[in-house]
């Protein structure tokens, strides 16, 4: 495939416009800006891989899934940042502190391993319904 110069993508550009660097990317994201991308590709150009419509609504079983796992991201970020505060206070960290710190890392390690457990749960389910079907 012959790119054009004018088709050619200068990824700096995107940098600047993103608005938050840590921004995780869902799977409708990615989905969506496939079907960008195929719809941008010049009208002569054979592509080798059909891309499927992008549903405009998530199902709410998706969602709920998608905000467990940005729950997760926000609850790392924050322990995160009360680390790097305490960390940067320079000075030796109250028992009280310590203990509280450990009870909010083993509850965030606790849903992780829920979410975990979920997500296997319901892929061993979807691999069975394929295993069904064939």
């Amino acid at each position: 495939m012959n790119v054009l110069p004018t088709q050619m993508v200068n990824v700096a550009d995107f940098a600047a416009t993103q608005t938050s660097a840590t921004a995780p990317a869902h799977v409708d994201d990615i989905a969506k800006f496939r079907q960008t991308f195929a719809d941008a590709a010049p009208s002569g150009v054979n592509q080798t891989e059909q891309v499927a419509p992008v549903p405009q609504e998530l199902s709410a079983g998706i969602k709920a899934v998608l905000n467990q796992f940005d729950s997760l991201n926000v609850h790392a970020t924050q322990l995160g940042q009360l680390a790097d505060s305490m960390r940067a206070s320079g000075r030796d960290l109250a028992p009280s502190q310590i203990i509280d710190m450990t009870m909010r890392c083993q509850e965030m390690v606790f849903q992780a391993e829920l979410t975990s457990n979920v997500a296997n749960r319901s892929s061993d389910g979807v691999q069975q319904l394929f295993r069904q079907q064939s």
